[in-house]
């Protein structure tokens, strides 16, 4: 008898200290949700703000007491006022960042890491993602950001057009596009041109940025060296991608306008069908375009100068200011907009592999897309003021599109530019 007594004594001590361990668990899993979560975010996007209100209903249903409150700030603003405020210790919860953005605030230390609060979640954030997507936002095995949504741009062109001029596949390299867009080109009983085969920006910083680097890297070139301390741009690759870029305008395959236009107006031209093909980020595509039933639209890899270009990845990053006041409400927030659930509702590229290798995303229209996404994309140089280092390349296309430089003197130019950045970022 005294035996079974100790038996079922030690299976009760056993049972409690299970008891208390899988509470201690859960209670380190537990966050302490509460008070106001203050997001900022850009509102360009209508599936953004749909999808950012539906976390901040989800949220404030499920934890009585807490509000969340959704600033909108322009984008032209956004990252100024971000870096403003986390500088000053004023900044709010959240922070929905380009991801070109994110590396210079990591940097000065603005920036909170997200492991041990996003595993708290039960999120496995590197087995999530695509591990690439964190190349610019961690140190280490420290993360300082989740990815929300990745795009990199890809061919999208006019089916009817392709057909109309005997065109059965996309081009693949530089002298396929140069080719197909000479006969894409229309001109009417006067001469007057209707259709250009190809529509490129000429003005727009960021435009540009996104699709005249591809172009150099294509040819083997970079703008600066992986350690980001020397400027790389005064190069023959340079030279041949700008030589090419240039070349549409200069025969008459780009609209004339090409100068004036950033990549809104050309992909309006192009949705308006004055525009054979045009390089874009297909979600832009899918609203104005295939929404509106225009036209049937293809979507290739981008072409590169020997085959498919690597595009830059763009995209943007859910981040934790370092000065945030309730920083596990933000990674609640946080949370559910990177989730299957919250990727499924934006119509930007998921970041969130489960949802990038399932349903509308794997088609014909996004398949291509997704390639790029996936195979063909990397990031940018993180240049702390990215906004300066777009503007010189900007100056430059243009330069060399208005004939105010010749190529050589527009490329050396600009690369005496890129290594002022460089030295001023590089300062001890």
């Amino acid at each position: 008898m005294r035996l079974i007594q100790k038996v079922m004594l030690l299976l009760l001590c056993l049972a409690m200290t299970i008891s208390l361990s899988c509470q201690t668990v859960l209670a380190e899993k537990q966050l302490d949700i509460k008070g106001e979560i203050v997001v900022w975010y850009a509102g360009a996007s209508e599936s953004r703000v749909e999808l950012y209100q539906w976390a901040k209903e989800k949220i404030e249903a499920e934890y009585p007491g807490t509000t969340v409150t959704l600033e909108v700030i322009p984008m032209a603003e956004l990252a100024s006022r971000q870096m403003t405020a986390c500088q000053s210790n004023m900044g709010p919860d959240v922070m929905s960042q380009p991801i070109a953005a994110t590396n210079g605030f990591m940097k000065l230390g603005l920036l909170e890491p997200v492991n041990e609060l996003m595993q708290r979640l039960d999120r496995n954030l590197l087995e999530e993602f695509n591990p690439d997507f964190f190349e610019l936002m961690r140190e280490g095995d420290t993360l300082y950001g989740v990815p929300q949504s990745r795009t990199a741009l890809a061919l999208v062109y006019n089916k009817a057009m392709f057909e109309e001029a005997g065109l059965t596949e996309p081009p693949k390299n530089w002298n396929e596009v140069q080719e197909y867009a000479k006969q894409l080109t229309k001109k009417d009983n006067e001469g007057n041109t209707v259709v250009y085969g190809l529509g490129l920006p000429g003005t727009s910083g960021s435009h540009i940025w996104y699709r005249i680097i591809p172009e150099i890297w294509g040819a083997g070139g970079d703008i600066c060296n992986s350690e980001m301390t020397q400027a790389t741009l005064d190069s023959e690759a340079t030279k041949k991608a700008l030589e090419y870029y240039k070349s549409f305008y200069e025969n008459g395959t780009a609209p004339r306008s090409m100068v004036e236009n950033d990549q809104t107006a050309t992909s309006q031209m192009f949705a308006s069908g004055a525009v054979a093909m045009t390089i874009e980020n297909v979600t832009w595509i899918r609203n104005n375009v295939v929404r509106e039933n225009l036209f049937d639209v293809g979507v290739a890899l981008y072409p590169g100068m020997n085959g498919t270009n690597v595009a830059g990845l763009g995209g943007w990053n859910a981040c934790i200011p370092s000065s945030a006041k309730n920083k596990e409400g933000a990674a609640v927030f946080i949370d559910l907009i990177t989730s299957k659930e919250g990727m499924e509702q934006q119509l930007l590229m998921p970041a969130l592999t489960e949802v990038l290798e399932a349903g509308d995303w794997t088609d014909d229209f996004y398949g291509p897309y997704s390639k790029m996404l996936a195979e063909y994309s990397r990031d940018f140089p993180a240049f702390e003021n990215a906004a300066a280092a777009q503007t010189v390349i900007m100056n430059m296309v243009q330069s060399i599109l208005t004939d105010s430089a010749d190529i050589s003197s527009a490329i050396a130019s600009a690369n005496v530019e890129i290594q002022e950045l460089l030295d001023q970022q590089n300062v001890e």
